[in-house]
């Protein structure tokens, strides 16, 4: 039979091998998987007082404001203003109020010259009894008729600035007469004027 090994003996294999197993190379520590890199952070452009407290509106209105600052300017175009504009101050007013009468020099005088002609002076004498300029519906009459002839000679004008417009309605010597000026442009009749026109009916011709 084989002698046993003795206490002393035991010890000294173990401690062999252990020193054999330390000398032997341990094995590499494995590396750790690298994270994918994340996206670099994207730093929002600041927005304006009007945009900033929109949440998730405020991409959309910003891009919206970026395009319409790429676009061409393009103001709307003032309306221009009617050179019959000035009587406006001379609403509520008779003719006889200022130094010099509206009916006789200014836009509207040029106007009812040219429109009328000779037959101005006519306009003039029917206007003598006047009523004060008045707006309706953002235009302006003045309605009149000779002293003493009233069923005879009358007249009225009304100027529609919007459309820079002048019609004239004159009872001379019992006969109607109308102007326009633009001649295509429709003037309406203020009711004031169709209550003198009606008025006139039974002593008017044409």
């Amino acid at each position: 039979m084989k002698r046993l090994l003795s206490p002393w003996h035991t010890v000294a294999v173990l401690m062999a091998a252990g020193a054999l197993a330390a000398c032997e190379p341990s094995p590499p520590t494995p590396k750790a998987v690298n994270a994918p890199e994340s996206a670099p952070s994207t730093v929002p452009a600041p927005t304006t007082g009007a945009i900033q407290g929109l949440g998730g509106d405020a991409a959309m209105v910003a891009a919206s404001a970026g395009k319409a600052e790429t676009l061409p300017s393009h103001a709307a175009p003032a309306e221009s203003a009617s050179p019959l504009g000035e009587l406006k101050q001379y609403v509520g007013t008779y003719p006889s109020d200022s130094n010099v009468s509206f009916l006789e020099q200014g836009v509207l005088a040029d106007r009812l010259k040219l429109m009328l002609g000779k037959e101005y002076s006519t306009l003039l004498s029917n206007l003598r009894t006047v009523s004060p300029l008045t707006e309706e519906d953002g235009r302006w009459y003045i309605t009149g008729n000779r002293p003493h002839e009233g069923g005879t000679e009358a007249a009225a004008v009304v100027v529609d600035a919007a459309q820079n417009a002048v019609r004239v309605w004159m009872l001379h010597e019992g006969k109607v007469s109308e102007y326009r000026d633009p001649s295509h442009t429709s003037v309406p009749w203020p009711k004031d004027v169709q209550t003198m026109q009606d008025n006139q009916k039974g002593t008017s011709q044409g």
